[in-house]
């Protein structure tokens, strides 16, 4: 036993344990497995003092008779990985001073890190506060202003009594192929670093490092945020529901997504693999991202999953992002360049026909997309989804997967990402567009004022837009007034329509009342409708009549044939309007028309 005693180095195990746990280390594994480490028993390269020494090669001599605790061993070492992952092993001069400021940020980055106490003999820290964390700039200040004694003092300990603790600095590169990136080897271990710290945080990891049994579609999340830049943020904010029991009592016989609740279900039972699962939460994420619930718009509810769905699908399989499952999905080659609105506008054109087709939600007729919003306005919850994937989006246009994104998707992420342009100020647009500002001309039949620098030279005056002109600038106004009609939308309607008919010098407004049937109110002054207005109706709505009595004046030259008009109501109106003249709808936020309108809808808030 005393003999086996006698063999015993306390000094060395000490050093083989701190070295095994920087092996371990997720920041320093990368590095380590290129680092060539050795033991200087014979004092050949590392001064007795000293505890190592090391080469940009990547050369790591290590004194194995130095006496040191575990974690100073750990802290020695870890502190000459990052030395050379910073790329801070080079010949300067003077190079006592290239070390020292080396020294001081490769310090302050291990002390942020929590790896070990220095040695008892460098224990003392001369170094100033507040050092800058870019050692070129150190290193600057002190070649300038000059250096403390005491830190000299201090390097001569670290380095043992030598003049360095680098060596090699002039050897070429040994081996074939191109030098050892250490940097880039650094950047992977603070990749892992970063990694395990998410999983802890989400419960994927337990704080003892053994990690927990990941169910598929947790796999397929964690394949989201390794390899997808853009769905990774959205991949981990939302939580996953794999309850059999709820998923049945949900009816989700696949997949469905609640973004209010951040919360995705997906099925056990559908028995997907992991690359239909990927595809699956993908095509979920998407719809949380684009902000499919509130850009409904009053659109049917399943006709418009139906529509997302196609979109969704073409671009996943676009971007090869998983295996589309074997179930079956919607997808189609003629909708590979259509949004998702104007695919909705082809399903309504044969609604028993779509209606009969199957989201992943796995039913016939129900939607993956749960909620009980109606689709009028956007949630923070959407709005913070689409700021995530605007942001992933960025990452992809920059990074490595720039052009292998599709360019609906693009173009549809970026839209979303500006803001929306108010009602008001779009029914401004439309004025500027039917009523430019009037041409102004000069006339000498009036003269104005003469200069008093030139008075005999008379100069010319402008002259008022002609009558006819002036009474050709009109346009008519179709107003629904039957009992479902808010009278708030009224006021705001009518006196937007006022103000920017005043600004825009529109002479005259031709005002159609309508509900069952059509009041013609005659030609009215735009000020007019500021102040308080008498309406004809309140019964039922049926818009036809008050187009047809328009399209009756400009047959007999008391309207312009083209128009324009402009039509209020709040949507519930008969399934198709015929209006031959150019015209626009204002409608109340959330609502729609039953049919497929042809002119611009302005949806008043």
């Amino acid at each position: 036993m005393s003999k086996a005693k006698s063999h015993k180095n306390p000094a060395l195990e000490a050093c083989q344990e701190g070295i095994e746990y920087i092996k371990n280390h997720r920041l320093f594994s990368p590095i380590w497995g290129r680092v060539s480490d050795r033991f200087d028993h014979d004092g050949r390269y590392v001064s007795s003092k000293a505890w190592l020494i090391i080469s940009p090669n990547g050369d790591l001599w290590i004194n194995p008779r130095r006496r040191a605790t575990a974690p100073q061993w750990a802290r020695m070492i870890a502190q000459a990985l990052v030395t050379l992952g910073f790329g801070l092993i080079q010949q300067r001069s003077p190079q006592m001073l290239w070390e020292l400021a080396a020294l001081s940020v490769v310090n302050q980055f291990c002390d942020e890190l929590k790896i070990g106490p220095l040695p008892d003999e460098l224990q003392n820290w001369p170094f100033p506060e507040q050092l800058s964390n870019d050692a070129e700039v150190v290193f600057r200040e002190w070649v300038a202003d000059g250096c403390p004694e005491e830190l000299n003092r201090w390097h001569r300990i670290w380095c043992g009594g030598s003049d360095s603790w680098f060596y090699q600095l002039n050897q070429p590169h040994r081996g074939w192929g191109q030098p050892t990136d250490w940097k880039a080897l650094f950047v992977e271990g603070i990749t892992q670093s970063v990694q395990l710290a998410l999983e802890i945080a989400g419960g994927h990891v337990a704080t003892n490092a053994r990690p927990k049994v990941l169910t598929i579609a947790q796999k397929a999340r964690r394949q989201l945020m390794d390899y997808f830049p853009l769905l990774g943020a959205l991949a981990a904010s939302f939580d996953i529901e794999e309850n059999i029991s709820l998923c049945s009592q949900y009816d989700i016989r696949v997949a469905a997504i609640d973004v209010g609740a951040q919360k995705i279900w997906m099925n056990p039972a559908a028995g997907l693999n992991q690359a239909e699962c990927l595809f699956v939460f993908a095509h979920e994420l998407l719809h949380a991202g684009l902000n499919h619930a509130s850009r409904r718009r009053g659109r049917d509810p399943f006709l418009w999953n139906v529509a997302c769905d196609f979109s969704i699908n073409g671009w996943l399989i676009e971007m090869q992002v998983g295996t589309p499952p074997s179930l079956g999905l919607l997808h189609d080659p003629q909708f590979a360049n259509a949004s998702s609105e104007e695919i909705y506008d082809s399903l309504a054109q044969d609604v028993r026909r779509a209606r009969k087709l199957i989201t992943l939600r796995g039913n016939v007729g129900e939607g993956d997309i749960l909620g009980d919003g109606e689709g009028s306005i956007f949630t923070n919850a959407e709005t913070w989804c689409r700021r995530a994937l605007n942001q992933g989006l960025e990452r992809c246009l920059y990074g490595s997967l720039r052009g292998t994104m599709p360019a609906g998707l693009i173009e549809e992420i970026r839209s979303l990402s500006q803001p929306p342009i108010p009602w008001d100020v779009r029914l401004a647009e439309w004025f500027n567009e039917h009523f430019p500002p009037p041409e102004r001309h000069r006339s000498y039949a009036h003269p104005s004022r003469r200069q008093s620098a030139t008075p005999k030279i008379p100069r010319p005056s402008l002259t008022k837009p002609s009558e006819d002109l002036r009474m050709s600038r009109v346009f008519g106004v179709v107003l629904d007034t039957s009992g479902s009609m808010d009278p708030q939308l009224l006021g705001k309607a009518l006196g937007a329509i006022a103000s920017y008919a005043l600004a825009h010098d529109v002479s005259m407004v031709r005002l159609v009342c309508c509900d069952a049937q059509a009041y013609d109110r005659g030609w009215v002054e735009p000020e007019q409708l500021l102040y308080r207005f008498t309406l004809q109706g309140r019964g039922g709505t049926i818009l036809q009549p008050g187009i047809d009595l328009l399209a009756g004046l400009s047959k007999r030259g008391e309207f312009p044939l083209v128009g324009p008009v402009l039509i209020i109501t709040d949507g519930f109106c008969e399934n198709q309007v015929n209006i031959p003249m150019e015209h626009a709808w204002l409608l109340p936020e959330g609502r729609s028309l039953p049919f497929v309108p042809r002119g611009e809808q302005f949806r008043v808030q």
